[in-house]
């Protein structure tokens, strides 16, 4: 059944592709949208990984991470490429928003690990911050961070051995012109 559902879908993300330019949530959608509506649009990404003390420049190829409003705008949608499919692969993501909860709900699916994962993502100490509930992935997390009006950031953090955070990657996104 998982093949079955990752054939749905990529299909679904190579015929929702030409929406992503879509830019407005639906009048009765949770105001919380706005939380992750700089991912709407289409996005250059450039890998960066931490050495410890410092970023790495960016690995020599971009991957493109893109986002609309699904759900007749109840939702955001967005899709990971990555052109080198041993690395990255591509993937698509469903974001709602649980008002009862107050955090957001995520399925994430991709090419790489064939296995649909539950995301949720909340604002925590003024960051919107992901972390994974399903399967259970104690001591990640990751945090976005809007740059400016074009540009974004992810940076995903493991726990060390005293329960430190640390980086380890950081996706710098740059928006581009929608066809």
């Amino acid at each position: 059944m998982r093949p079955s559902l990752v054939l749905i879908c990529w299909l679904f993300s190579g015929v929702a592709h030409a929406l992503s330019c879509e830019q407005t949530p639906a009048e009765a959608a949770a105001p919380e949208l706005a939380q992750f509506h700089f991912l709407v649009g289409q996005h250059t990404v450039q890998l960066h990984a931490w050495t410890g003390h410092a970023w790495t420049p960016p690995r020599p190829i971009s991957a493109r991470w893109n986002g609309w409003y699904g759900l007749e705008g109840m939702a955001i949608y967005d899709e990971w490429i990555d052109p080198d499919p041993q690395r990255g692969g591509l993937g698509v993501n469903v974001r709602t928003f649980d008002a009862k909860e107050k955090q957001w709900k995520m399925m994430w699916v991709s090419t790489t690990g064939l296995q649909v994962l539950d995301l949720r993502a909340q604002i925590l100490d003024g960051v919107l911050t992901m972390w994974q509930a399903y399967p259970a992935r104690p001591g990640w997390q990751a945090k976005f961070e809007i740059l400016s009006e074009d540009s974004w950031q992810r940076i995903d953090y493991t726990q060390d051995e005293s329960g430190e955070w640390q980086p380890g990657f950081r996706l710098v996104a740059k928006r581009t012109a929608c066809p």
